[in-house]
């Protein structure tokens, strides 16, 4: 880990100052007992959002898909070009697709973050990005270019960019009057000194993905999804 530490934070030209040094007040430890806290009584509600979050995206890609099979009959019933039919709709699903990440993002951010502040869920913040669907679909555009440009140079700097621009989508869903070049601006700020805590707050969870993946067959993610989320909330509620 120190090995990892000191490659973040002495790249030559691309140094990004402030990663050993955690600005948050809060230890992760610390952060994910509040989490817990904030999840007490809420577990069932914390399942329920992550399904029906899972449900919604599920749906989106199975209509995608289903309507992608339809287009490939007709085209093969009518005699026209399969093929082009098919790349057209590839094409539409990866503009769709571009489209609802953002909405999708910040609704399941808003969530949880909603849980972590408040200690209740309200399963219609899942649909929080919709209402501001422009802003959530701008933050989610720009902060995956400018990562894919770090990326452009060397692995090391596209994933320092990556957890950067970590807090953009809580960012959206907790302040309505934001634009998305502002919600970069400001996880920028907020992550100098909090990017190897943050990546560090992942890495506490990577034992418990283990073994929800091993033991439980995939079903342990239910509560795991929940409480990672909410204690992701918890570190932006910390260094905001």
């Amino acid at each position: 880990m120190a090995g990892l530490n000191d490659l973040l934070t002495e790249s030559g030209s691309l140094k990004t100052p402030g990663l050993g040094d955690a600005v948050g007040g809060s230890s992760n430890k610390e952060l994910m007992a509040d989490a817990r806290r904030a999840l007490s009584g809420n577990w069932g509600m914390g399942v329920a959002g992550y399904v029906l979050y899972s449900v919604l995206v599920l749906s989106f890609y199975l209509f995608v898909f289903s309507s992608a099979v339809f287009v490939g009959m007709v085209s093969g019933l009518t005699g026209s070009n399969a093929e082009a039919a098919g790349q057209a709709m590839k094409g539409v699903v990866q503009i769709t697709e571009l489209l609802l990440t953002g909405a999708f993002t910040v609704g399941f951010c808003s969530y949880f973050l909603v849980i972590a502040q408040e200690g209740a869920a309200r399963l219609e913040c899942l649909f929080t990005g919709f209402r501001r669907f422009w802003t959530a679909f701008g933050a989610c555009f720009l902060s995956n270019l400018f990562i894919v440009l770090w990326l452009l140079l060397l692995i090391v700097p596209g994933i320092i960019a990556a957890f950067r621009y970590a807090m953009v989508y809580f960012i959206v869903a907790d302040d309505e009057d934001c634009g998305p070049l502002e919600a970069i601006r400001r996880s920028k700020e907020m992550m100098v000194g909090n990017k190897w805590k943050f990546f560090c707050l992942h890495w506490r969870f990577f034992g418990w993905a283990l073994l929800a993946s091993i033991f439980t067959l995939g079903i342990g993610y239910l509560w795991l999804v929940p409480y990672m989320q909410t204690s992701f909330a918890k570190f932006y509620e910390d260094v905001k």
